[in-house]
């Protein structure tokens, strides 16, 4: 049984600082979110995350749609009628799902400072700013669904094949192979040398936060 309550997304705006951040900020931030949301949720293992209160939450309606409605999307999320609406493809398959309805959750909870706290991103480039956006939120989704901890945890144990973890954490092979190779149990090759040299997560200073 989920133990995060109804006025989680208030308790995770409270995280949240009230100034542009940089790219690594906006990672960063999004990480603690997931983190937070795992604390709440009572997650001590590796496993599938439970994602089924979101539907319960005020203000928040899951809509599911056939994929003739959304050829292109795997979902989005609107204000409308004092509710946030998440659509999402009926037609996926159930990782991506699972994954799109953690990313479209990432937007609703930074939807009130989305204007203040991304607006750094793309350095003036609307579609690199909304490219960077989404690349954000897909973290939040991944820290979310495949947590460091627990993901580490079982490639210890000996579960290192991606179709195994994949299954075991409920999401594609895709973002499993993503995931594993940015905590850096699978190598890329092609990865750029500055990022060798780049702090992962900076310290977030938290002056003051965004109201719910």
């Amino acid at each position: 049984m989920s133990t995060v309550s109804h006025d989680v997304i208030a308790r995770l705006r409270l995280l949240t600082p009230v100034r542009p951040l940089t790219l690594s900020e906006a990672y960063a931030l999004s990480e603690l979110h997931a983190n937070r949301l795992l604390e709440l949720q009572g997650v001590r293992k590796p496993g599938p995350v439970d994602l089924l209160w979101i539907r319960d939450l005020p203000r928040v309606r899951i809509i599911p749609r056939p994929r003739h409605e959304m050829p292109t999307l795997a979902g989005f999320t609107q204000w409308e009628d004092g509710q946030y609406k998440i659509y999402i493809n009926r037609n996926s398959n159930l990782g991506r799902r699972r994954f799109t309805l953690a990313h479209e959750f990432g937007h609703v909870i930074t939807w009130n400072g989305r204007k203040v706290i991304y607006s750094r991103l793309g350095g003036g480039d609307s579609e690199k700013h909304d490219r960077q956006l989404e690349q954000v939120t897909d973290h939040f989704a991944a820290c979310l669904l495949m947590p460091r901890r627990y993901v580490k945890q079982a490639w210890t144990m000996g579960i290192q094949d991606i179709e195994a973890l994949a299954e075991l954490f409920k999401v594609s092979a895709s973002a499993m192979r993503v995931r594993l190779t940015y905590l850096g149990l699978l190598d890329n090759p092609d990865r750029p040398l500055e990022t060798l040299f780049r702090r992962e997560n900076p310290f977030i200073s938290l002056p003051q936060a965004i109201a719910a």
